[in-house]
């Protein structure tokens, strides 16, 4: 196992709190295997099993849906100390409903989940911490799953921004934040049309919902007549958001929008 490996397994949710000579003697206790893949090829195929998760050490992976025709709806991409298939390694008697495919020459080092959650007859500490690890990590992939099908089961397209834009907000603090996603990868991620979605992004900054540059966002407080998102509205308020048009002169927003 390399320096970078070590390195790279140490800025991992996964590994936090375990030092590098801690993580080298486990490896070799979780069996852990690294493999290469190059561009578009699969790490895991739709209806395989695992019984291991795979944390990608170089490059960048792509967790796409796939119709009986072929047609790939993309999910999320996960990127170097990102985790591929753990939820699916927990429950290794589920097929996998997605398939991973690497964006780029990539390596993925792939740990056992059965070692994992099998703490060795010593007990050490440091593989006690990998577990409460892990557990987090399915802990907070539930939330998120949870915040997206919140997202995707509104009607409209407009109910659907409204919803993702409000949540940015929330896991900001602030009504003014940068959205990690293009326009493209926004719009798979709520399960709609680009073109749709980008018109749809117009016509709330003309009603006042929001102004927007790129992909920073700012969320605005509707005028009384125009038709507004609830969800944009009760952020506003839990986030202490004045109005836009009543902010102090120099307000770091304008200055930051001017900018792009």
């Amino acid at each position: 196992m390399t320096r970078n490996t070590l390195a790279i397994l140490e800025r991992t949710g996964l590994f936090e709190g375990i030092q590098p000579d801690e993580a080298k003697k486990m490896l070799k206790c979780l069996g852990a295997i690294n493999r290469r893949y190059s561009k578009d090829d699969y790490v895991f195929r739709r209806g395989d099993r695992t019984d291991c998760l795979g944390v990608v050490t170089e490059g960048c992976v792509r967790i796409v849906k796939e119709d009986y025709w072929g047609n790939r709806t993309v999910l999320s991409e996960v990127r170097t100390g990102g985790m591929v298939g753990c939820e699916y390694a927990c429950s290794s008697e589920s097929l996998l409903d997605v398939s991973v495919v690497a964006v780029e020459h990539s390596e993925v080092l792939f740990l056992d989940v059965n070692r994992i959650a099998n703490v060795c007859t010593s007990s050490c500490e440091f593989h006690n911490r990998l577990v409460r690890n892990m557990i987090r990590i399915l802990a907070h992939e539930s939330v998120d799953l949870n915040q997206r099908l919140d997202q995707m089961s509104k009607r409209t397209t407009r109910e659907k921004v409204c919803a993702f834009l409000s949540d940015q907000a929330r896991i900001s603090g602030e009504r003014e934040f940068l959205v990690p996603l293009n326009r493209q990868q926004m719009a798979d991620h709520l399960g709609v049309d680009r073109s749709a979605m980008s018109a749809e992004l117009g016509r709330m900054k003309r009603d006042g919902l929001i102004e927007f540059s790129k992909n920073r966002f700012v969320l605005r407080r509707s005028q009384p007549s125009v038709p507004f998102c609830h969800e944009l509205l009760e952020e506003a308020d839990h986030v202490g958001m004045p109005v836009l048009g009543h902010l102090p002169a120099g307000r770091r927003t304008h200055h930051i929008l001017q900018q792009q």
